[in-house]
Protein backbone atom coordinates (compact mmCIF):
# COMPACT_ATOMS: atom_id res chain seq x y z
CA UNK A 1 0.00 0.00 0.00
CA UNK A 2 1.40 3.39 -0.96
CA UNK A 3 2.07 5.75 1.92
CA UNK A 4 1.25 8.58 -0.49
CA UNK A 5 -2.39 7.45 -0.72
CA UNK A 6 -2.55 6.96 3.05
CA UNK A 7 -1.35 10.53 3.58
CA UNK A 8 -3.95 11.78 1.10
CA UNK A 9 -6.64 9.86 2.98
CA UNK A 10 -5.61 11.42 6.31
CA UNK A 11 -5.57 14.90 4.75
CA UNK A 12 -9.11 14.36 3.42
CA UNK A 13 -10.32 13.41 6.89
CA UNK A 14 -8.52 16.37 8.45
CA UNK A 15 -10.13 19.04 6.21
CA UNK A 16 -13.59 18.98 7.90
CA UNK A 17 -12.03 18.40 11.34
CA UNK A 18 -9.86 21.48 10.83
CA UNK A 19 -12.71 23.73 9.65
CA UNK A 20 -15.37 22.58 12.12
CA UNK A 21 -13.21 21.89 15.19
CA UNK A 22 -9.60 23.14 15.06
CA UNK A 23 -10.16 26.61 13.59
CA UNK A 24 -13.14 27.47 15.87
CA UNK A 25 -11.11 26.26 18.86
CA UNK A 26 -8.17 28.42 17.79
CA UNK A 27 -10.42 31.48 17.44
CA UNK A 28 -11.95 30.85 20.87
CA UNK A 29 -8.55 30.58 22.52
CA UNK A 30 -7.46 33.89 21.01
CA UNK A 31 -10.84 35.57 21.51
CA UNK A 32 -10.95 34.67 25.22
CA UNK A 33 -7.77 36.69 25.76
CA UNK A 34 -9.33 39.87 24.36
CA UNK A 35 -11.44 42.00 26.67
CA UNK A 36 -14.57 43.38 25.02
CA UNK A 37 -16.24 46.54 26.28
CA UNK A 38 -19.97 46.93 26.89
CA UNK A 39 -21.76 49.36 24.63
CA UNK A 40 -22.39 52.73 26.27
CA UNK A 41 -25.57 53.86 24.52
CA UNK A 42 -25.90 56.99 26.65
CA UNK A 43 -22.73 58.33 24.99
CA UNK A 44 -24.80 59.06 21.87
CA UNK A 45 -27.12 61.99 22.51
CA UNK A 46 -28.26 62.46 18.91
CA UNK A 47 -28.91 59.19 17.11
CA UNK A 48 -28.61 59.36 13.30
CA UNK A 49 -31.47 58.64 10.91
CA UNK A 50 -31.52 54.95 10.01
CA UNK A 51 -33.49 53.15 7.30
CA UNK A 52 -34.62 49.54 7.72
CA UNK A 53 -34.68 47.87 4.30
CA UNK A 54 -36.18 44.50 3.38
CA UNK A 55 -38.13 42.72 0.68
CA UNK A 56 -41.17 40.49 1.12
CA UNK A 57 -42.97 37.84 -0.86
CA UNK A 58 -46.14 36.30 0.60
CA UNK A 59 -45.18 36.86 4.25
CA UNK A 60 -48.65 37.22 5.76
CA UNK A 61 -47.80 34.75 8.54
CA UNK A 62 -44.91 36.82 9.90
CA UNK A 63 -45.15 40.40 8.64
CA UNK A 64 -47.32 41.58 11.53
CA UNK A 65 -44.86 40.34 14.15
CA UNK A 66 -41.97 41.72 12.09
CA UNK A 67 -43.37 45.23 11.96
CA UNK A 68 -44.31 45.14 15.63
CA UNK A 69 -40.72 44.28 16.56
CA UNK A 70 -39.46 47.27 14.56
CA UNK A 71 -42.09 49.74 15.75
CA UNK A 72 -41.48 48.87 19.40
CA UNK A 73 -37.76 49.37 19.08
CA UNK A 74 -36.23 51.80 21.58
CA UNK A 75 -34.65 53.66 18.65
CA UNK A 76 -36.13 57.20 18.34
CA UNK A 77 -39.12 56.93 15.99
CA UNK A 78 -38.44 60.32 14.47
CA UNK A 79 -35.07 58.92 13.29
CA UNK A 80 -36.49 55.65 11.98
CA UNK A 81 -37.53 54.89 8.40
CA UNK A 82 -38.84 51.51 7.24
CA UNK A 83 -38.71 50.80 3.50
CA UNK A 84 -40.29 47.56 2.24
CA UNK A 85 -40.36 46.13 -1.27
CA UNK A 86 -43.12 43.63 -2.06
CA UNK A 87 -42.07 41.26 -4.83
CA UNK A 88 -45.55 40.71 -6.32
CA UNK A 89 -47.01 39.29 -3.10
CA UNK A 90 -50.33 37.58 -3.78
CA UNK A 91 -51.52 36.97 -0.22
CA UNK A 92 -52.47 39.51 2.48
CA UNK A 93 -48.92 40.83 2.95
CA UNK A 94 -49.49 44.16 1.18
CA UNK A 95 -52.80 44.79 2.93
CA UNK A 96 -51.24 44.20 6.36
CA UNK A 97 -48.36 46.57 5.63
CA UNK A 98 -50.70 49.25 4.26
CA UNK A 99 -52.73 49.07 7.46
CA UNK A 100 -49.58 49.83 9.45
CA UNK A 101 -48.69 52.71 7.12
CA UNK A 102 -51.91 54.51 8.10
CA UNK A 103 -50.72 54.53 11.73
CA UNK A 104 -46.97 54.87 11.23
CA UNK A 105 -46.05 57.20 8.35
CA UNK A 106 -42.34 56.33 8.59
CA UNK A 107 -43.20 53.00 6.91
CA UNK A 108 -43.15 52.99 3.11
CA UNK A 109 -44.15 50.17 0.76
CA UNK A 110 -42.99 49.70 -2.84
CA UNK A 111 -45.18 47.17 -4.67
CA UNK A 112 -44.21 45.19 -7.77
CA UNK A 113 -46.71 43.58 -10.13
CA UNK A 114 -44.25 40.96 -11.42
CA UNK A 115 -41.54 38.90 -9.74
CA UNK A 116 -38.16 40.64 -9.68
CA UNK A 117 -36.20 38.66 -7.10
CA UNK A 118 -34.78 39.86 -3.79
CA UNK A 119 -31.55 41.27 -5.25
CA UNK A 120 -33.26 43.61 -7.69
CA UNK A 121 -35.78 44.70 -5.07
CA UNK A 122 -33.05 45.54 -2.54
CA UNK A 123 -30.93 47.40 -5.12
CA UNK A 124 -33.92 49.54 -6.06
CA UNK A 125 -34.87 50.22 -2.44
CA UNK A 126 -31.36 51.43 -1.59
CA UNK A 127 -31.61 53.98 -4.41
CA UNK A 128 -34.67 55.40 -2.63
CA UNK A 129 -32.99 55.78 0.77
CA UNK A 130 -31.71 59.14 1.97
CA UNK A 131 -30.03 58.16 5.25
CA UNK A 132 -26.38 57.19 5.57
CA UNK A 133 -27.06 54.31 7.96
CA UNK A 134 -28.91 51.29 6.60
CA UNK A 135 -30.15 48.13 8.32
CA UNK A 136 -31.03 45.10 6.19
CA UNK A 137 -33.23 42.31 7.44
CA UNK A 138 -35.72 39.59 6.47
CA UNK A 139 -39.45 39.38 7.13
CA UNK A 140 -39.10 36.41 9.49
CA UNK A 141 -36.34 37.93 11.66
CA UNK A 142 -37.77 39.59 14.76
CA UNK A 143 -35.80 42.32 16.55
CA UNK A 144 -35.35 42.90 20.25
CA UNK A 145 -36.03 46.53 21.32
CA UNK A 146 -32.29 47.23 21.60
CA UNK A 147 -31.24 45.65 18.28
CA UNK A 148 -31.23 48.74 16.04
CA UNK A 149 -29.35 50.83 18.61
CA UNK A 150 -26.75 48.08 19.03
CA UNK A 151 -26.14 47.94 15.27
CA UNK A 152 -25.96 51.71 14.79
CA UNK A 153 -23.74 52.11 17.87
CA UNK A 154 -21.06 50.07 16.11
CA UNK A 155 -21.29 52.24 12.99
CA UNK A 156 -21.08 55.47 14.97
CA UNK A 157 -18.86 54.80 17.99
CA UNK A 158 -16.73 51.88 16.86
CA UNK A 159 -16.35 53.30 13.34
CA UNK A 160 -17.37 49.96 11.83
CA UNK A 161 -18.27 49.90 8.15
CA UNK A 162 -20.59 46.91 8.48
CA UNK A 163 -22.14 45.17 11.50
CA UNK A 164 -23.62 41.69 11.83
CA UNK A 165 -26.53 41.10 14.19
CA UNK A 166 -26.80 38.18 16.61
CA UNK A 167 -29.55 36.01 15.13
CA UNK A 168 -30.85 33.27 17.41
CA UNK A 169 -32.83 30.48 15.79
CA UNK A 170 -36.01 29.18 17.35
CA UNK A 171 -38.49 26.43 16.57
CA UNK A 172 -42.01 26.56 18.06
CA UNK A 173 -42.55 22.88 17.25
CA UNK A 174 -39.03 21.63 18.02
CA UNK A 175 -39.37 18.91 15.41
CA UNK A 176 -37.31 17.44 12.56
CA UNK A 177 -33.86 18.97 12.08
CA UNK A 178 -34.61 22.13 14.08
CA UNK A 179 -32.26 21.22 16.94
CA UNK A 180 -29.38 20.61 14.50
CA UNK A 181 -29.97 23.95 12.76
CA UNK A 182 -30.20 25.80 16.08
CA UNK A 183 -26.97 24.23 17.30
CA UNK A 184 -25.17 25.08 14.06
CA UNK A 185 -26.33 28.72 14.08
CA UNK A 186 -25.23 29.21 17.70
CA UNK A 187 -21.89 27.63 16.80
CA UNK A 188 -21.51 30.04 13.86
CA UNK A 189 -22.41 33.07 15.96
CA UNK A 190 -19.76 32.21 18.52
CA UNK A 191 -17.15 31.73 15.81
CA UNK A 192 -18.04 35.06 14.17
CA UNK A 193 -17.88 36.83 17.52
CA UNK A 194 -14.37 35.50 18.13
CA UNK A 195 -13.29 36.42 14.58
CA UNK A 196 -14.59 39.94 15.20
CA UNK A 197 -12.55 40.22 18.40
CA UNK A 198 -9.38 38.77 16.92
CA UNK A 199 -9.34 40.32 13.44
CA UNK A 200 -11.84 43.18 13.40
CA UNK A 201 -13.79 41.39 10.68
CA UNK A 202 -16.01 38.36 10.23
CA UNK A 203 -16.23 36.01 7.26
CA UNK A 204 -19.77 36.77 6.13
CA UNK A 205 -22.68 38.56 7.83
CA UNK A 206 -26.15 37.04 8.11
CA UNK A 207 -28.54 38.70 5.67
CA UNK A 208 -31.35 38.50 8.23
CA UNK A 209 -29.85 41.33 10.30
CA UNK A 210 -26.95 43.58 9.45
CA UNK A 211 -26.16 47.28 9.25
CA UNK A 212 -23.93 49.12 6.80
CA UNK A 213 -22.96 52.66 5.91
CA UNK A 214 -24.62 53.54 2.63
CA UNK A 215 -21.28 54.54 1.10
CA UNK A 216 -20.09 50.95 1.57
CA UNK A 217 -23.14 49.30 0.05
CA UNK A 218 -22.54 47.79 -3.39
CA UNK A 219 -25.25 46.62 -5.75
CA UNK A 220 -25.05 42.88 -6.20
CA UNK A 221 -24.86 41.80 -9.88
CA UNK A 222 -27.56 39.61 -11.39
CA UNK A 223 -27.02 35.92 -10.78
CA UNK A 224 -25.40 36.29 -7.34
CA UNK A 225 -27.70 34.65 -4.81
CA UNK A 226 -25.84 35.30 -1.55
CA UNK A 227 -26.10 39.08 -1.53
CA UNK A 228 -25.09 39.39 2.14
CA UNK A 229 -21.88 37.45 1.54
CA UNK A 230 -21.10 39.35 -1.69
CA UNK A 231 -21.45 42.69 0.10
CA UNK A 232 -19.35 41.48 3.05
CA UNK A 233 -16.51 40.44 0.73
CA UNK A 234 -16.72 43.76 -1.11
CA UNK A 235 -16.37 45.64 2.18
CA UNK A 236 -13.44 43.41 3.20
CA UNK A 237 -11.76 44.01 -0.18
CA UNK A 238 -11.73 47.73 0.68
CA UNK A 239 -9.85 47.01 3.93
CA UNK A 240 -12.90 48.08 5.95
CA UNK A 241 -14.13 46.62 9.24
CA UNK A 242 -17.01 44.15 9.61
CA UNK A 243 -17.93 43.52 13.24
CA UNK A 244 -20.22 41.08 15.05
CA UNK A 245 -22.47 42.66 17.69
CA UNK A 246 -23.74 40.17 20.31
CA UNK A 247 -26.13 42.77 21.79
CA UNK A 248 -27.98 43.14 18.47
CA UNK A 249 -30.28 40.25 19.33
CA UNK A 250 -33.00 39.02 17.01
CA UNK A 251 -34.85 35.77 16.42
CA UNK A 252 -35.54 33.72 13.30
CA UNK A 253 -37.74 30.69 12.84
CA UNK A 254 -35.83 27.62 11.71
CA UNK A 255 -36.83 25.05 9.12
CA UNK A 256 -37.57 21.67 10.65
CA UNK A 257 -38.17 19.75 7.39
CA UNK A 258 -34.93 18.17 6.04
CA UNK A 259 -35.87 18.45 2.36
CA UNK A 260 -36.84 22.13 2.61
CA UNK A 261 -33.55 22.93 4.30
CA UNK A 262 -31.75 20.71 1.79
CA UNK A 263 -33.07 22.79 -1.13
CA UNK A 264 -32.16 26.01 0.68
CA UNK A 265 -28.62 24.77 1.26
CA UNK A 266 -28.26 23.94 -2.45
CA UNK A 267 -29.13 27.53 -3.26
CA UNK A 268 -26.68 28.82 -0.63
CA UNK A 269 -23.97 26.54 -2.02
CA UNK A 270 -24.52 27.81 -5.56
CA UNK A 271 -24.23 31.40 -4.33
CA UNK A 272 -21.12 30.65 -2.28
CA UNK A 273 -19.22 29.18 -5.23
CA UNK A 274 -20.16 32.16 -7.38
CA UNK A 275 -18.80 34.48 -4.71
CA UNK A 276 -15.64 32.39 -4.37
CA UNK A 277 -14.97 32.69 -8.09
CA UNK A 278 -15.51 36.45 -7.99
CA UNK A 279 -13.50 37.11 -4.82
CA UNK A 280 -10.90 34.33 -4.98
CA UNK A 281 -8.13 36.93 -4.80
CA UNK A 282 -9.09 37.60 -1.16
CA UNK A 283 -7.73 34.15 -0.27
CA UNK A 284 -4.19 35.44 -0.67
CA UNK A 285 -2.02 35.49 1.28
CA UNK A 286 -3.66 32.35 2.62
CA UNK A 287 -1.46 32.09 5.72
CA UNK A 288 -2.59 35.29 7.48
CA UNK A 289 -5.37 37.80 7.94
CA UNK A 290 -8.57 37.49 5.97
CA UNK A 291 -7.09 34.92 3.58
CA UNK A 292 -6.45 32.56 6.48
CA UNK A 293 -9.89 33.10 8.04
CA UNK A 294 -11.70 32.86 4.68
CA UNK A 295 -9.93 29.60 3.83
CA UNK A 296 -10.36 28.09 7.30
CA UNK A 297 -13.94 29.16 8.02
CA UNK A 298 -15.56 28.88 4.61
CA UNK A 299 -13.54 27.35 1.78
CA UNK A 300 -12.56 24.22 3.70
CA UNK A 301 -16.23 23.61 4.50
CA UNK A 302 -17.33 24.15 0.91
CA UNK A 303 -14.88 21.50 -0.27
CA UNK A 304 -15.63 19.03 2.52
CA UNK A 305 -18.02 16.95 0.32
CA UNK A 306 -15.21 16.55 -2.24
CA UNK A 307 -12.83 15.31 0.45
CA UNK A 308 -15.47 12.83 1.65
CA UNK A 309 -15.97 11.43 -1.86
CA UNK A 310 -12.24 11.38 -2.61
CA UNK A 311 -11.43 9.65 0.68
CA UNK A 312 -14.05 6.97 -0.14
CA UNK A 313 -12.25 6.09 -3.38
CA UNK A 314 -8.91 6.17 -1.61
CA UNK A 315 -10.28 3.75 1.01
CA UNK A 316 -11.64 1.53 -1.74
CA UNK A 317 -8.21 1.36 -3.40
CA UNK A 318 -6.36 0.75 -0.14
CA UNK A 319 -8.80 -2.00 0.90
CA UNK A 320 -7.09 -4.21 -1.69
CA UNK A 321 -3.90 -4.00 0.35
CA UNK A 322 -5.16 -3.67 3.92
CA UNK A 323 -8.29 -5.35 5.33
CA UNK A 324 -8.73 -2.52 7.84
CA UNK A 325 -10.07 -0.30 5.05
CA UNK A 326 -12.88 -2.79 4.44
CA UNK A 327 -14.28 -1.59 7.76
CA UNK A 328 -13.81 2.00 6.64
CA UNK A 329 -15.84 1.23 3.51
CA UNK A 330 -18.62 -0.28 5.61
CA UNK A 331 -18.70 2.87 7.74
CA UNK A 332 -18.90 5.02 4.59
CA UNK A 333 -21.78 2.91 3.30
CA UNK A 334 -23.66 3.44 6.54
CA UNK A 335 -23.05 7.19 6.33
CA UNK A 336 -24.61 7.26 2.85
CA UNK A 337 -27.79 5.74 4.28
CA UNK A 338 -28.03 8.23 7.16
CA UNK A 339 -29.68 11.11 5.20
CA UNK A 340 -32.51 8.78 4.15
CA UNK A 341 -32.85 7.60 7.73
CA UNK A 342 -32.94 11.23 8.90
CA UNK A 343 -35.82 12.00 6.54
CA UNK A 344 -37.66 8.86 7.69
CA UNK A 345 -37.17 9.78 11.36
CA UNK A 346 -38.56 13.25 10.65
CA UNK A 347 -41.69 11.76 9.10
CA UNK A 348 -42.36 9.47 12.07
CA UNK A 349 -41.45 12.23 14.59
CA UNK A 350 -38.67 10.17 16.17
CA UNK A 351 -35.44 11.68 17.51
CA UNK A 352 -32.13 9.82 17.67
CA UNK A 353 -29.66 12.67 18.34
CA UNK A 354 -26.49 11.03 16.98
CA UNK A 355 -28.22 9.62 13.89
CA UNK A 356 -30.05 12.89 13.23
CA UNK A 357 -26.87 14.96 13.59
CA UNK A 358 -24.71 12.76 11.34
CA UNK A 359 -27.51 12.42 8.80
CA UNK A 360 -28.01 16.18 8.77
CA UNK A 361 -24.27 16.72 8.25
CA UNK A 362 -24.14 14.31 5.29
CA UNK A 363 -27.34 15.74 3.78
CA UNK A 364 -26.04 19.30 3.95
CA UNK A 365 -22.73 18.28 2.38
CA UNK A 366 -24.67 16.60 -0.42
CA UNK A 367 -26.43 19.95 -0.91
CA UNK A 368 -23.01 21.62 -1.14
CA UNK A 369 -21.99 19.13 -3.82
CA UNK A 370 -25.16 19.65 -5.87
CA UNK A 371 -24.77 23.41 -5.51
CA UNK A 372 -21.28 23.16 -6.97
CA UNK A 373 -22.49 21.24 -10.03
CA UNK A 374 -25.25 23.80 -10.53
CA UNK A 375 -22.55 26.45 -10.37
CA UNK A 376 -20.41 24.85 -13.09
CA UNK A 377 -23.40 24.50 -15.43
CA UNK A 378 -24.07 28.24 -14.94
CA UNK A 379 -27.53 28.25 -13.38
CA UNK A 380 -28.77 31.87 -13.15
CA UNK A 381 -31.86 31.61 -10.97
CA UNK A 382 -32.52 34.77 -8.97
CA UNK A 383 -36.17 34.90 -7.84
CA UNK A 384 -37.30 32.25 -5.41
CA UNK A 385 -40.09 31.44 -3.01
CA UNK A 386 -39.06 31.54 0.65
CA UNK A 387 -39.56 28.36 2.73
CA UNK A 388 -42.79 27.91 4.63
CA UNK A 389 -42.50 29.83 7.88
CA UNK A 390 -42.34 27.66 10.98
CA UNK A 391 -44.44 29.99 13.15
Amino acid sequence: MSYFFLILFIICLFVPIYSYVVFPWLMKQRGDKIKSEKNNYTSISDWPIVTIVFSVFNEELVINRKLESLIHSDYPQDKLHILIGSDNSTDKTNAIIEEYITKFPFIKLIKKNTRHGKLKIINELVDLTTSQHLVFTDANVFFEPNTIKALVYNLVKKKADMVCGNILKFSPKNEGISSQEIFYMNFENQLKYNESLVYGFIVGVEGGCYAIKKENFVKVPDGFLMDDFFITLDVISKKASVLFEPEALCYEDVNDAPMIEFKRKIRISLGNFRNLKYYKHLLFPIYKGFGFAFFSHKVCRWFTPFTIVFSFFLAFGMSMYCSFFNWILIMYSLLILLPFLTILLEKVKLKLPLVNSLGHFILMNLALLIGYFKFIVASHESAWEPPKRNV
